[in-house]
This record gives structure tokens, C-alpha cells and sequence, in this order.
């Protein structure tokens, strides 16, 4: 597991927030591999990146802004794969009222032509406030 393995999955879990929060679709579905699953705390599965960038234009019908906000990561790197653990602090607004969740992201990570993507997420857990 070498430092810049670490460096590179945080990059792409950081691309990914910046990304969604800007309502860059297209961008934030080059975060993830071309299989990849999104799984929500609702039960809801999204699978490959058509479906994927179909949930991130979601979040702009149901926010009118969001800040992801991402903490306390433990990436575990084994080969081309990799693990990662993330607290995940949500602010968001909806109709001039601001709240904010707390959930936890769990990841998992392949190297696709030398470049960590985001195979499968699972958001788990919540609180808001």
C-alpha cells in the first residue's frame, strides 16, 4: 500500500463531492467505474454510469445546494483493489430552509489503466439535524 495509492482514492472520493456539489454530472460519473454500484441508506441501487448520473441529477431536484462535506478516511489498498471508510457531513438547502445529515460512505476502489476509480459505494446510517 503505497502513499500514493492512498493520495490518488482520496483524490477521486474528493473529485466526486466537489463535483456532485457543482452539478457536474457527466464529471462526477468519470469518478467511477464503468460497472459501478451506488447503493443509498433508502435501499435504493444505481448500477453503471448511465444510472449514476441519472441519481446525481437527483440530488439537483431535490436540493436547491448541497456541501459535502468528507472526514476521517481509512483507505485499505490490496493490489488493484482498495477499500475506504468515509464520514460523510451534508449540508443542504431546500427552499430557503438549510439542514444537514450525517452518514458514513463505504467504498470500494479499482485501478482501471493506472487511475483509482469508485467501483461500488454504499451510504449506511444518518442523522439529521
Amino acid at each position: 500500500m503505497s502513499p500514493s495509492d492512498i493520495r490518488a482514492i482520496e483524490r477521486v472520493k474528493r473529485q466526486y463531492a466537489y463535483r456532485i456539489d457543482d452539478r457536474e454530472y457527466d464529471a462526477v460519473v468519470d469518478c467511477f467505474t464503468a460497472d459501478a454500484r451506488f447503493d443509498t441508506p433508502e435501499g435504493e441501487r444505481f448500477e453503471g454510469r448511465g444510472e449514476l448520473r441519472e441519481f446525481a441529477a437527483g440530488i439537483e431536484e431535490a436540493f436547491d445546494e448541497t456541501a459535502h462535506v468528507l472526514t476521517n478516511p481509512v483507505i485499505d489498498v490490496e493490489g488493484d483493489a482498495a477499500t475506504g471508510r468515509w464520514y460523510l457531513t451534508l449540508h443542504y438547502a431546500v427552499d430557503g430552509e438549510t439542514g444537514t445529515e450525517q452518514a458514513a460512505y463505504r467504498d470500494e476502489y479499482r485501478r482501471v489503466d493506472g487511475e483509482w476509480l469508485i467501483a461500488h459505494t454504499e451510504v449506511v446510517g444518518g442523522i439529521e439535524h
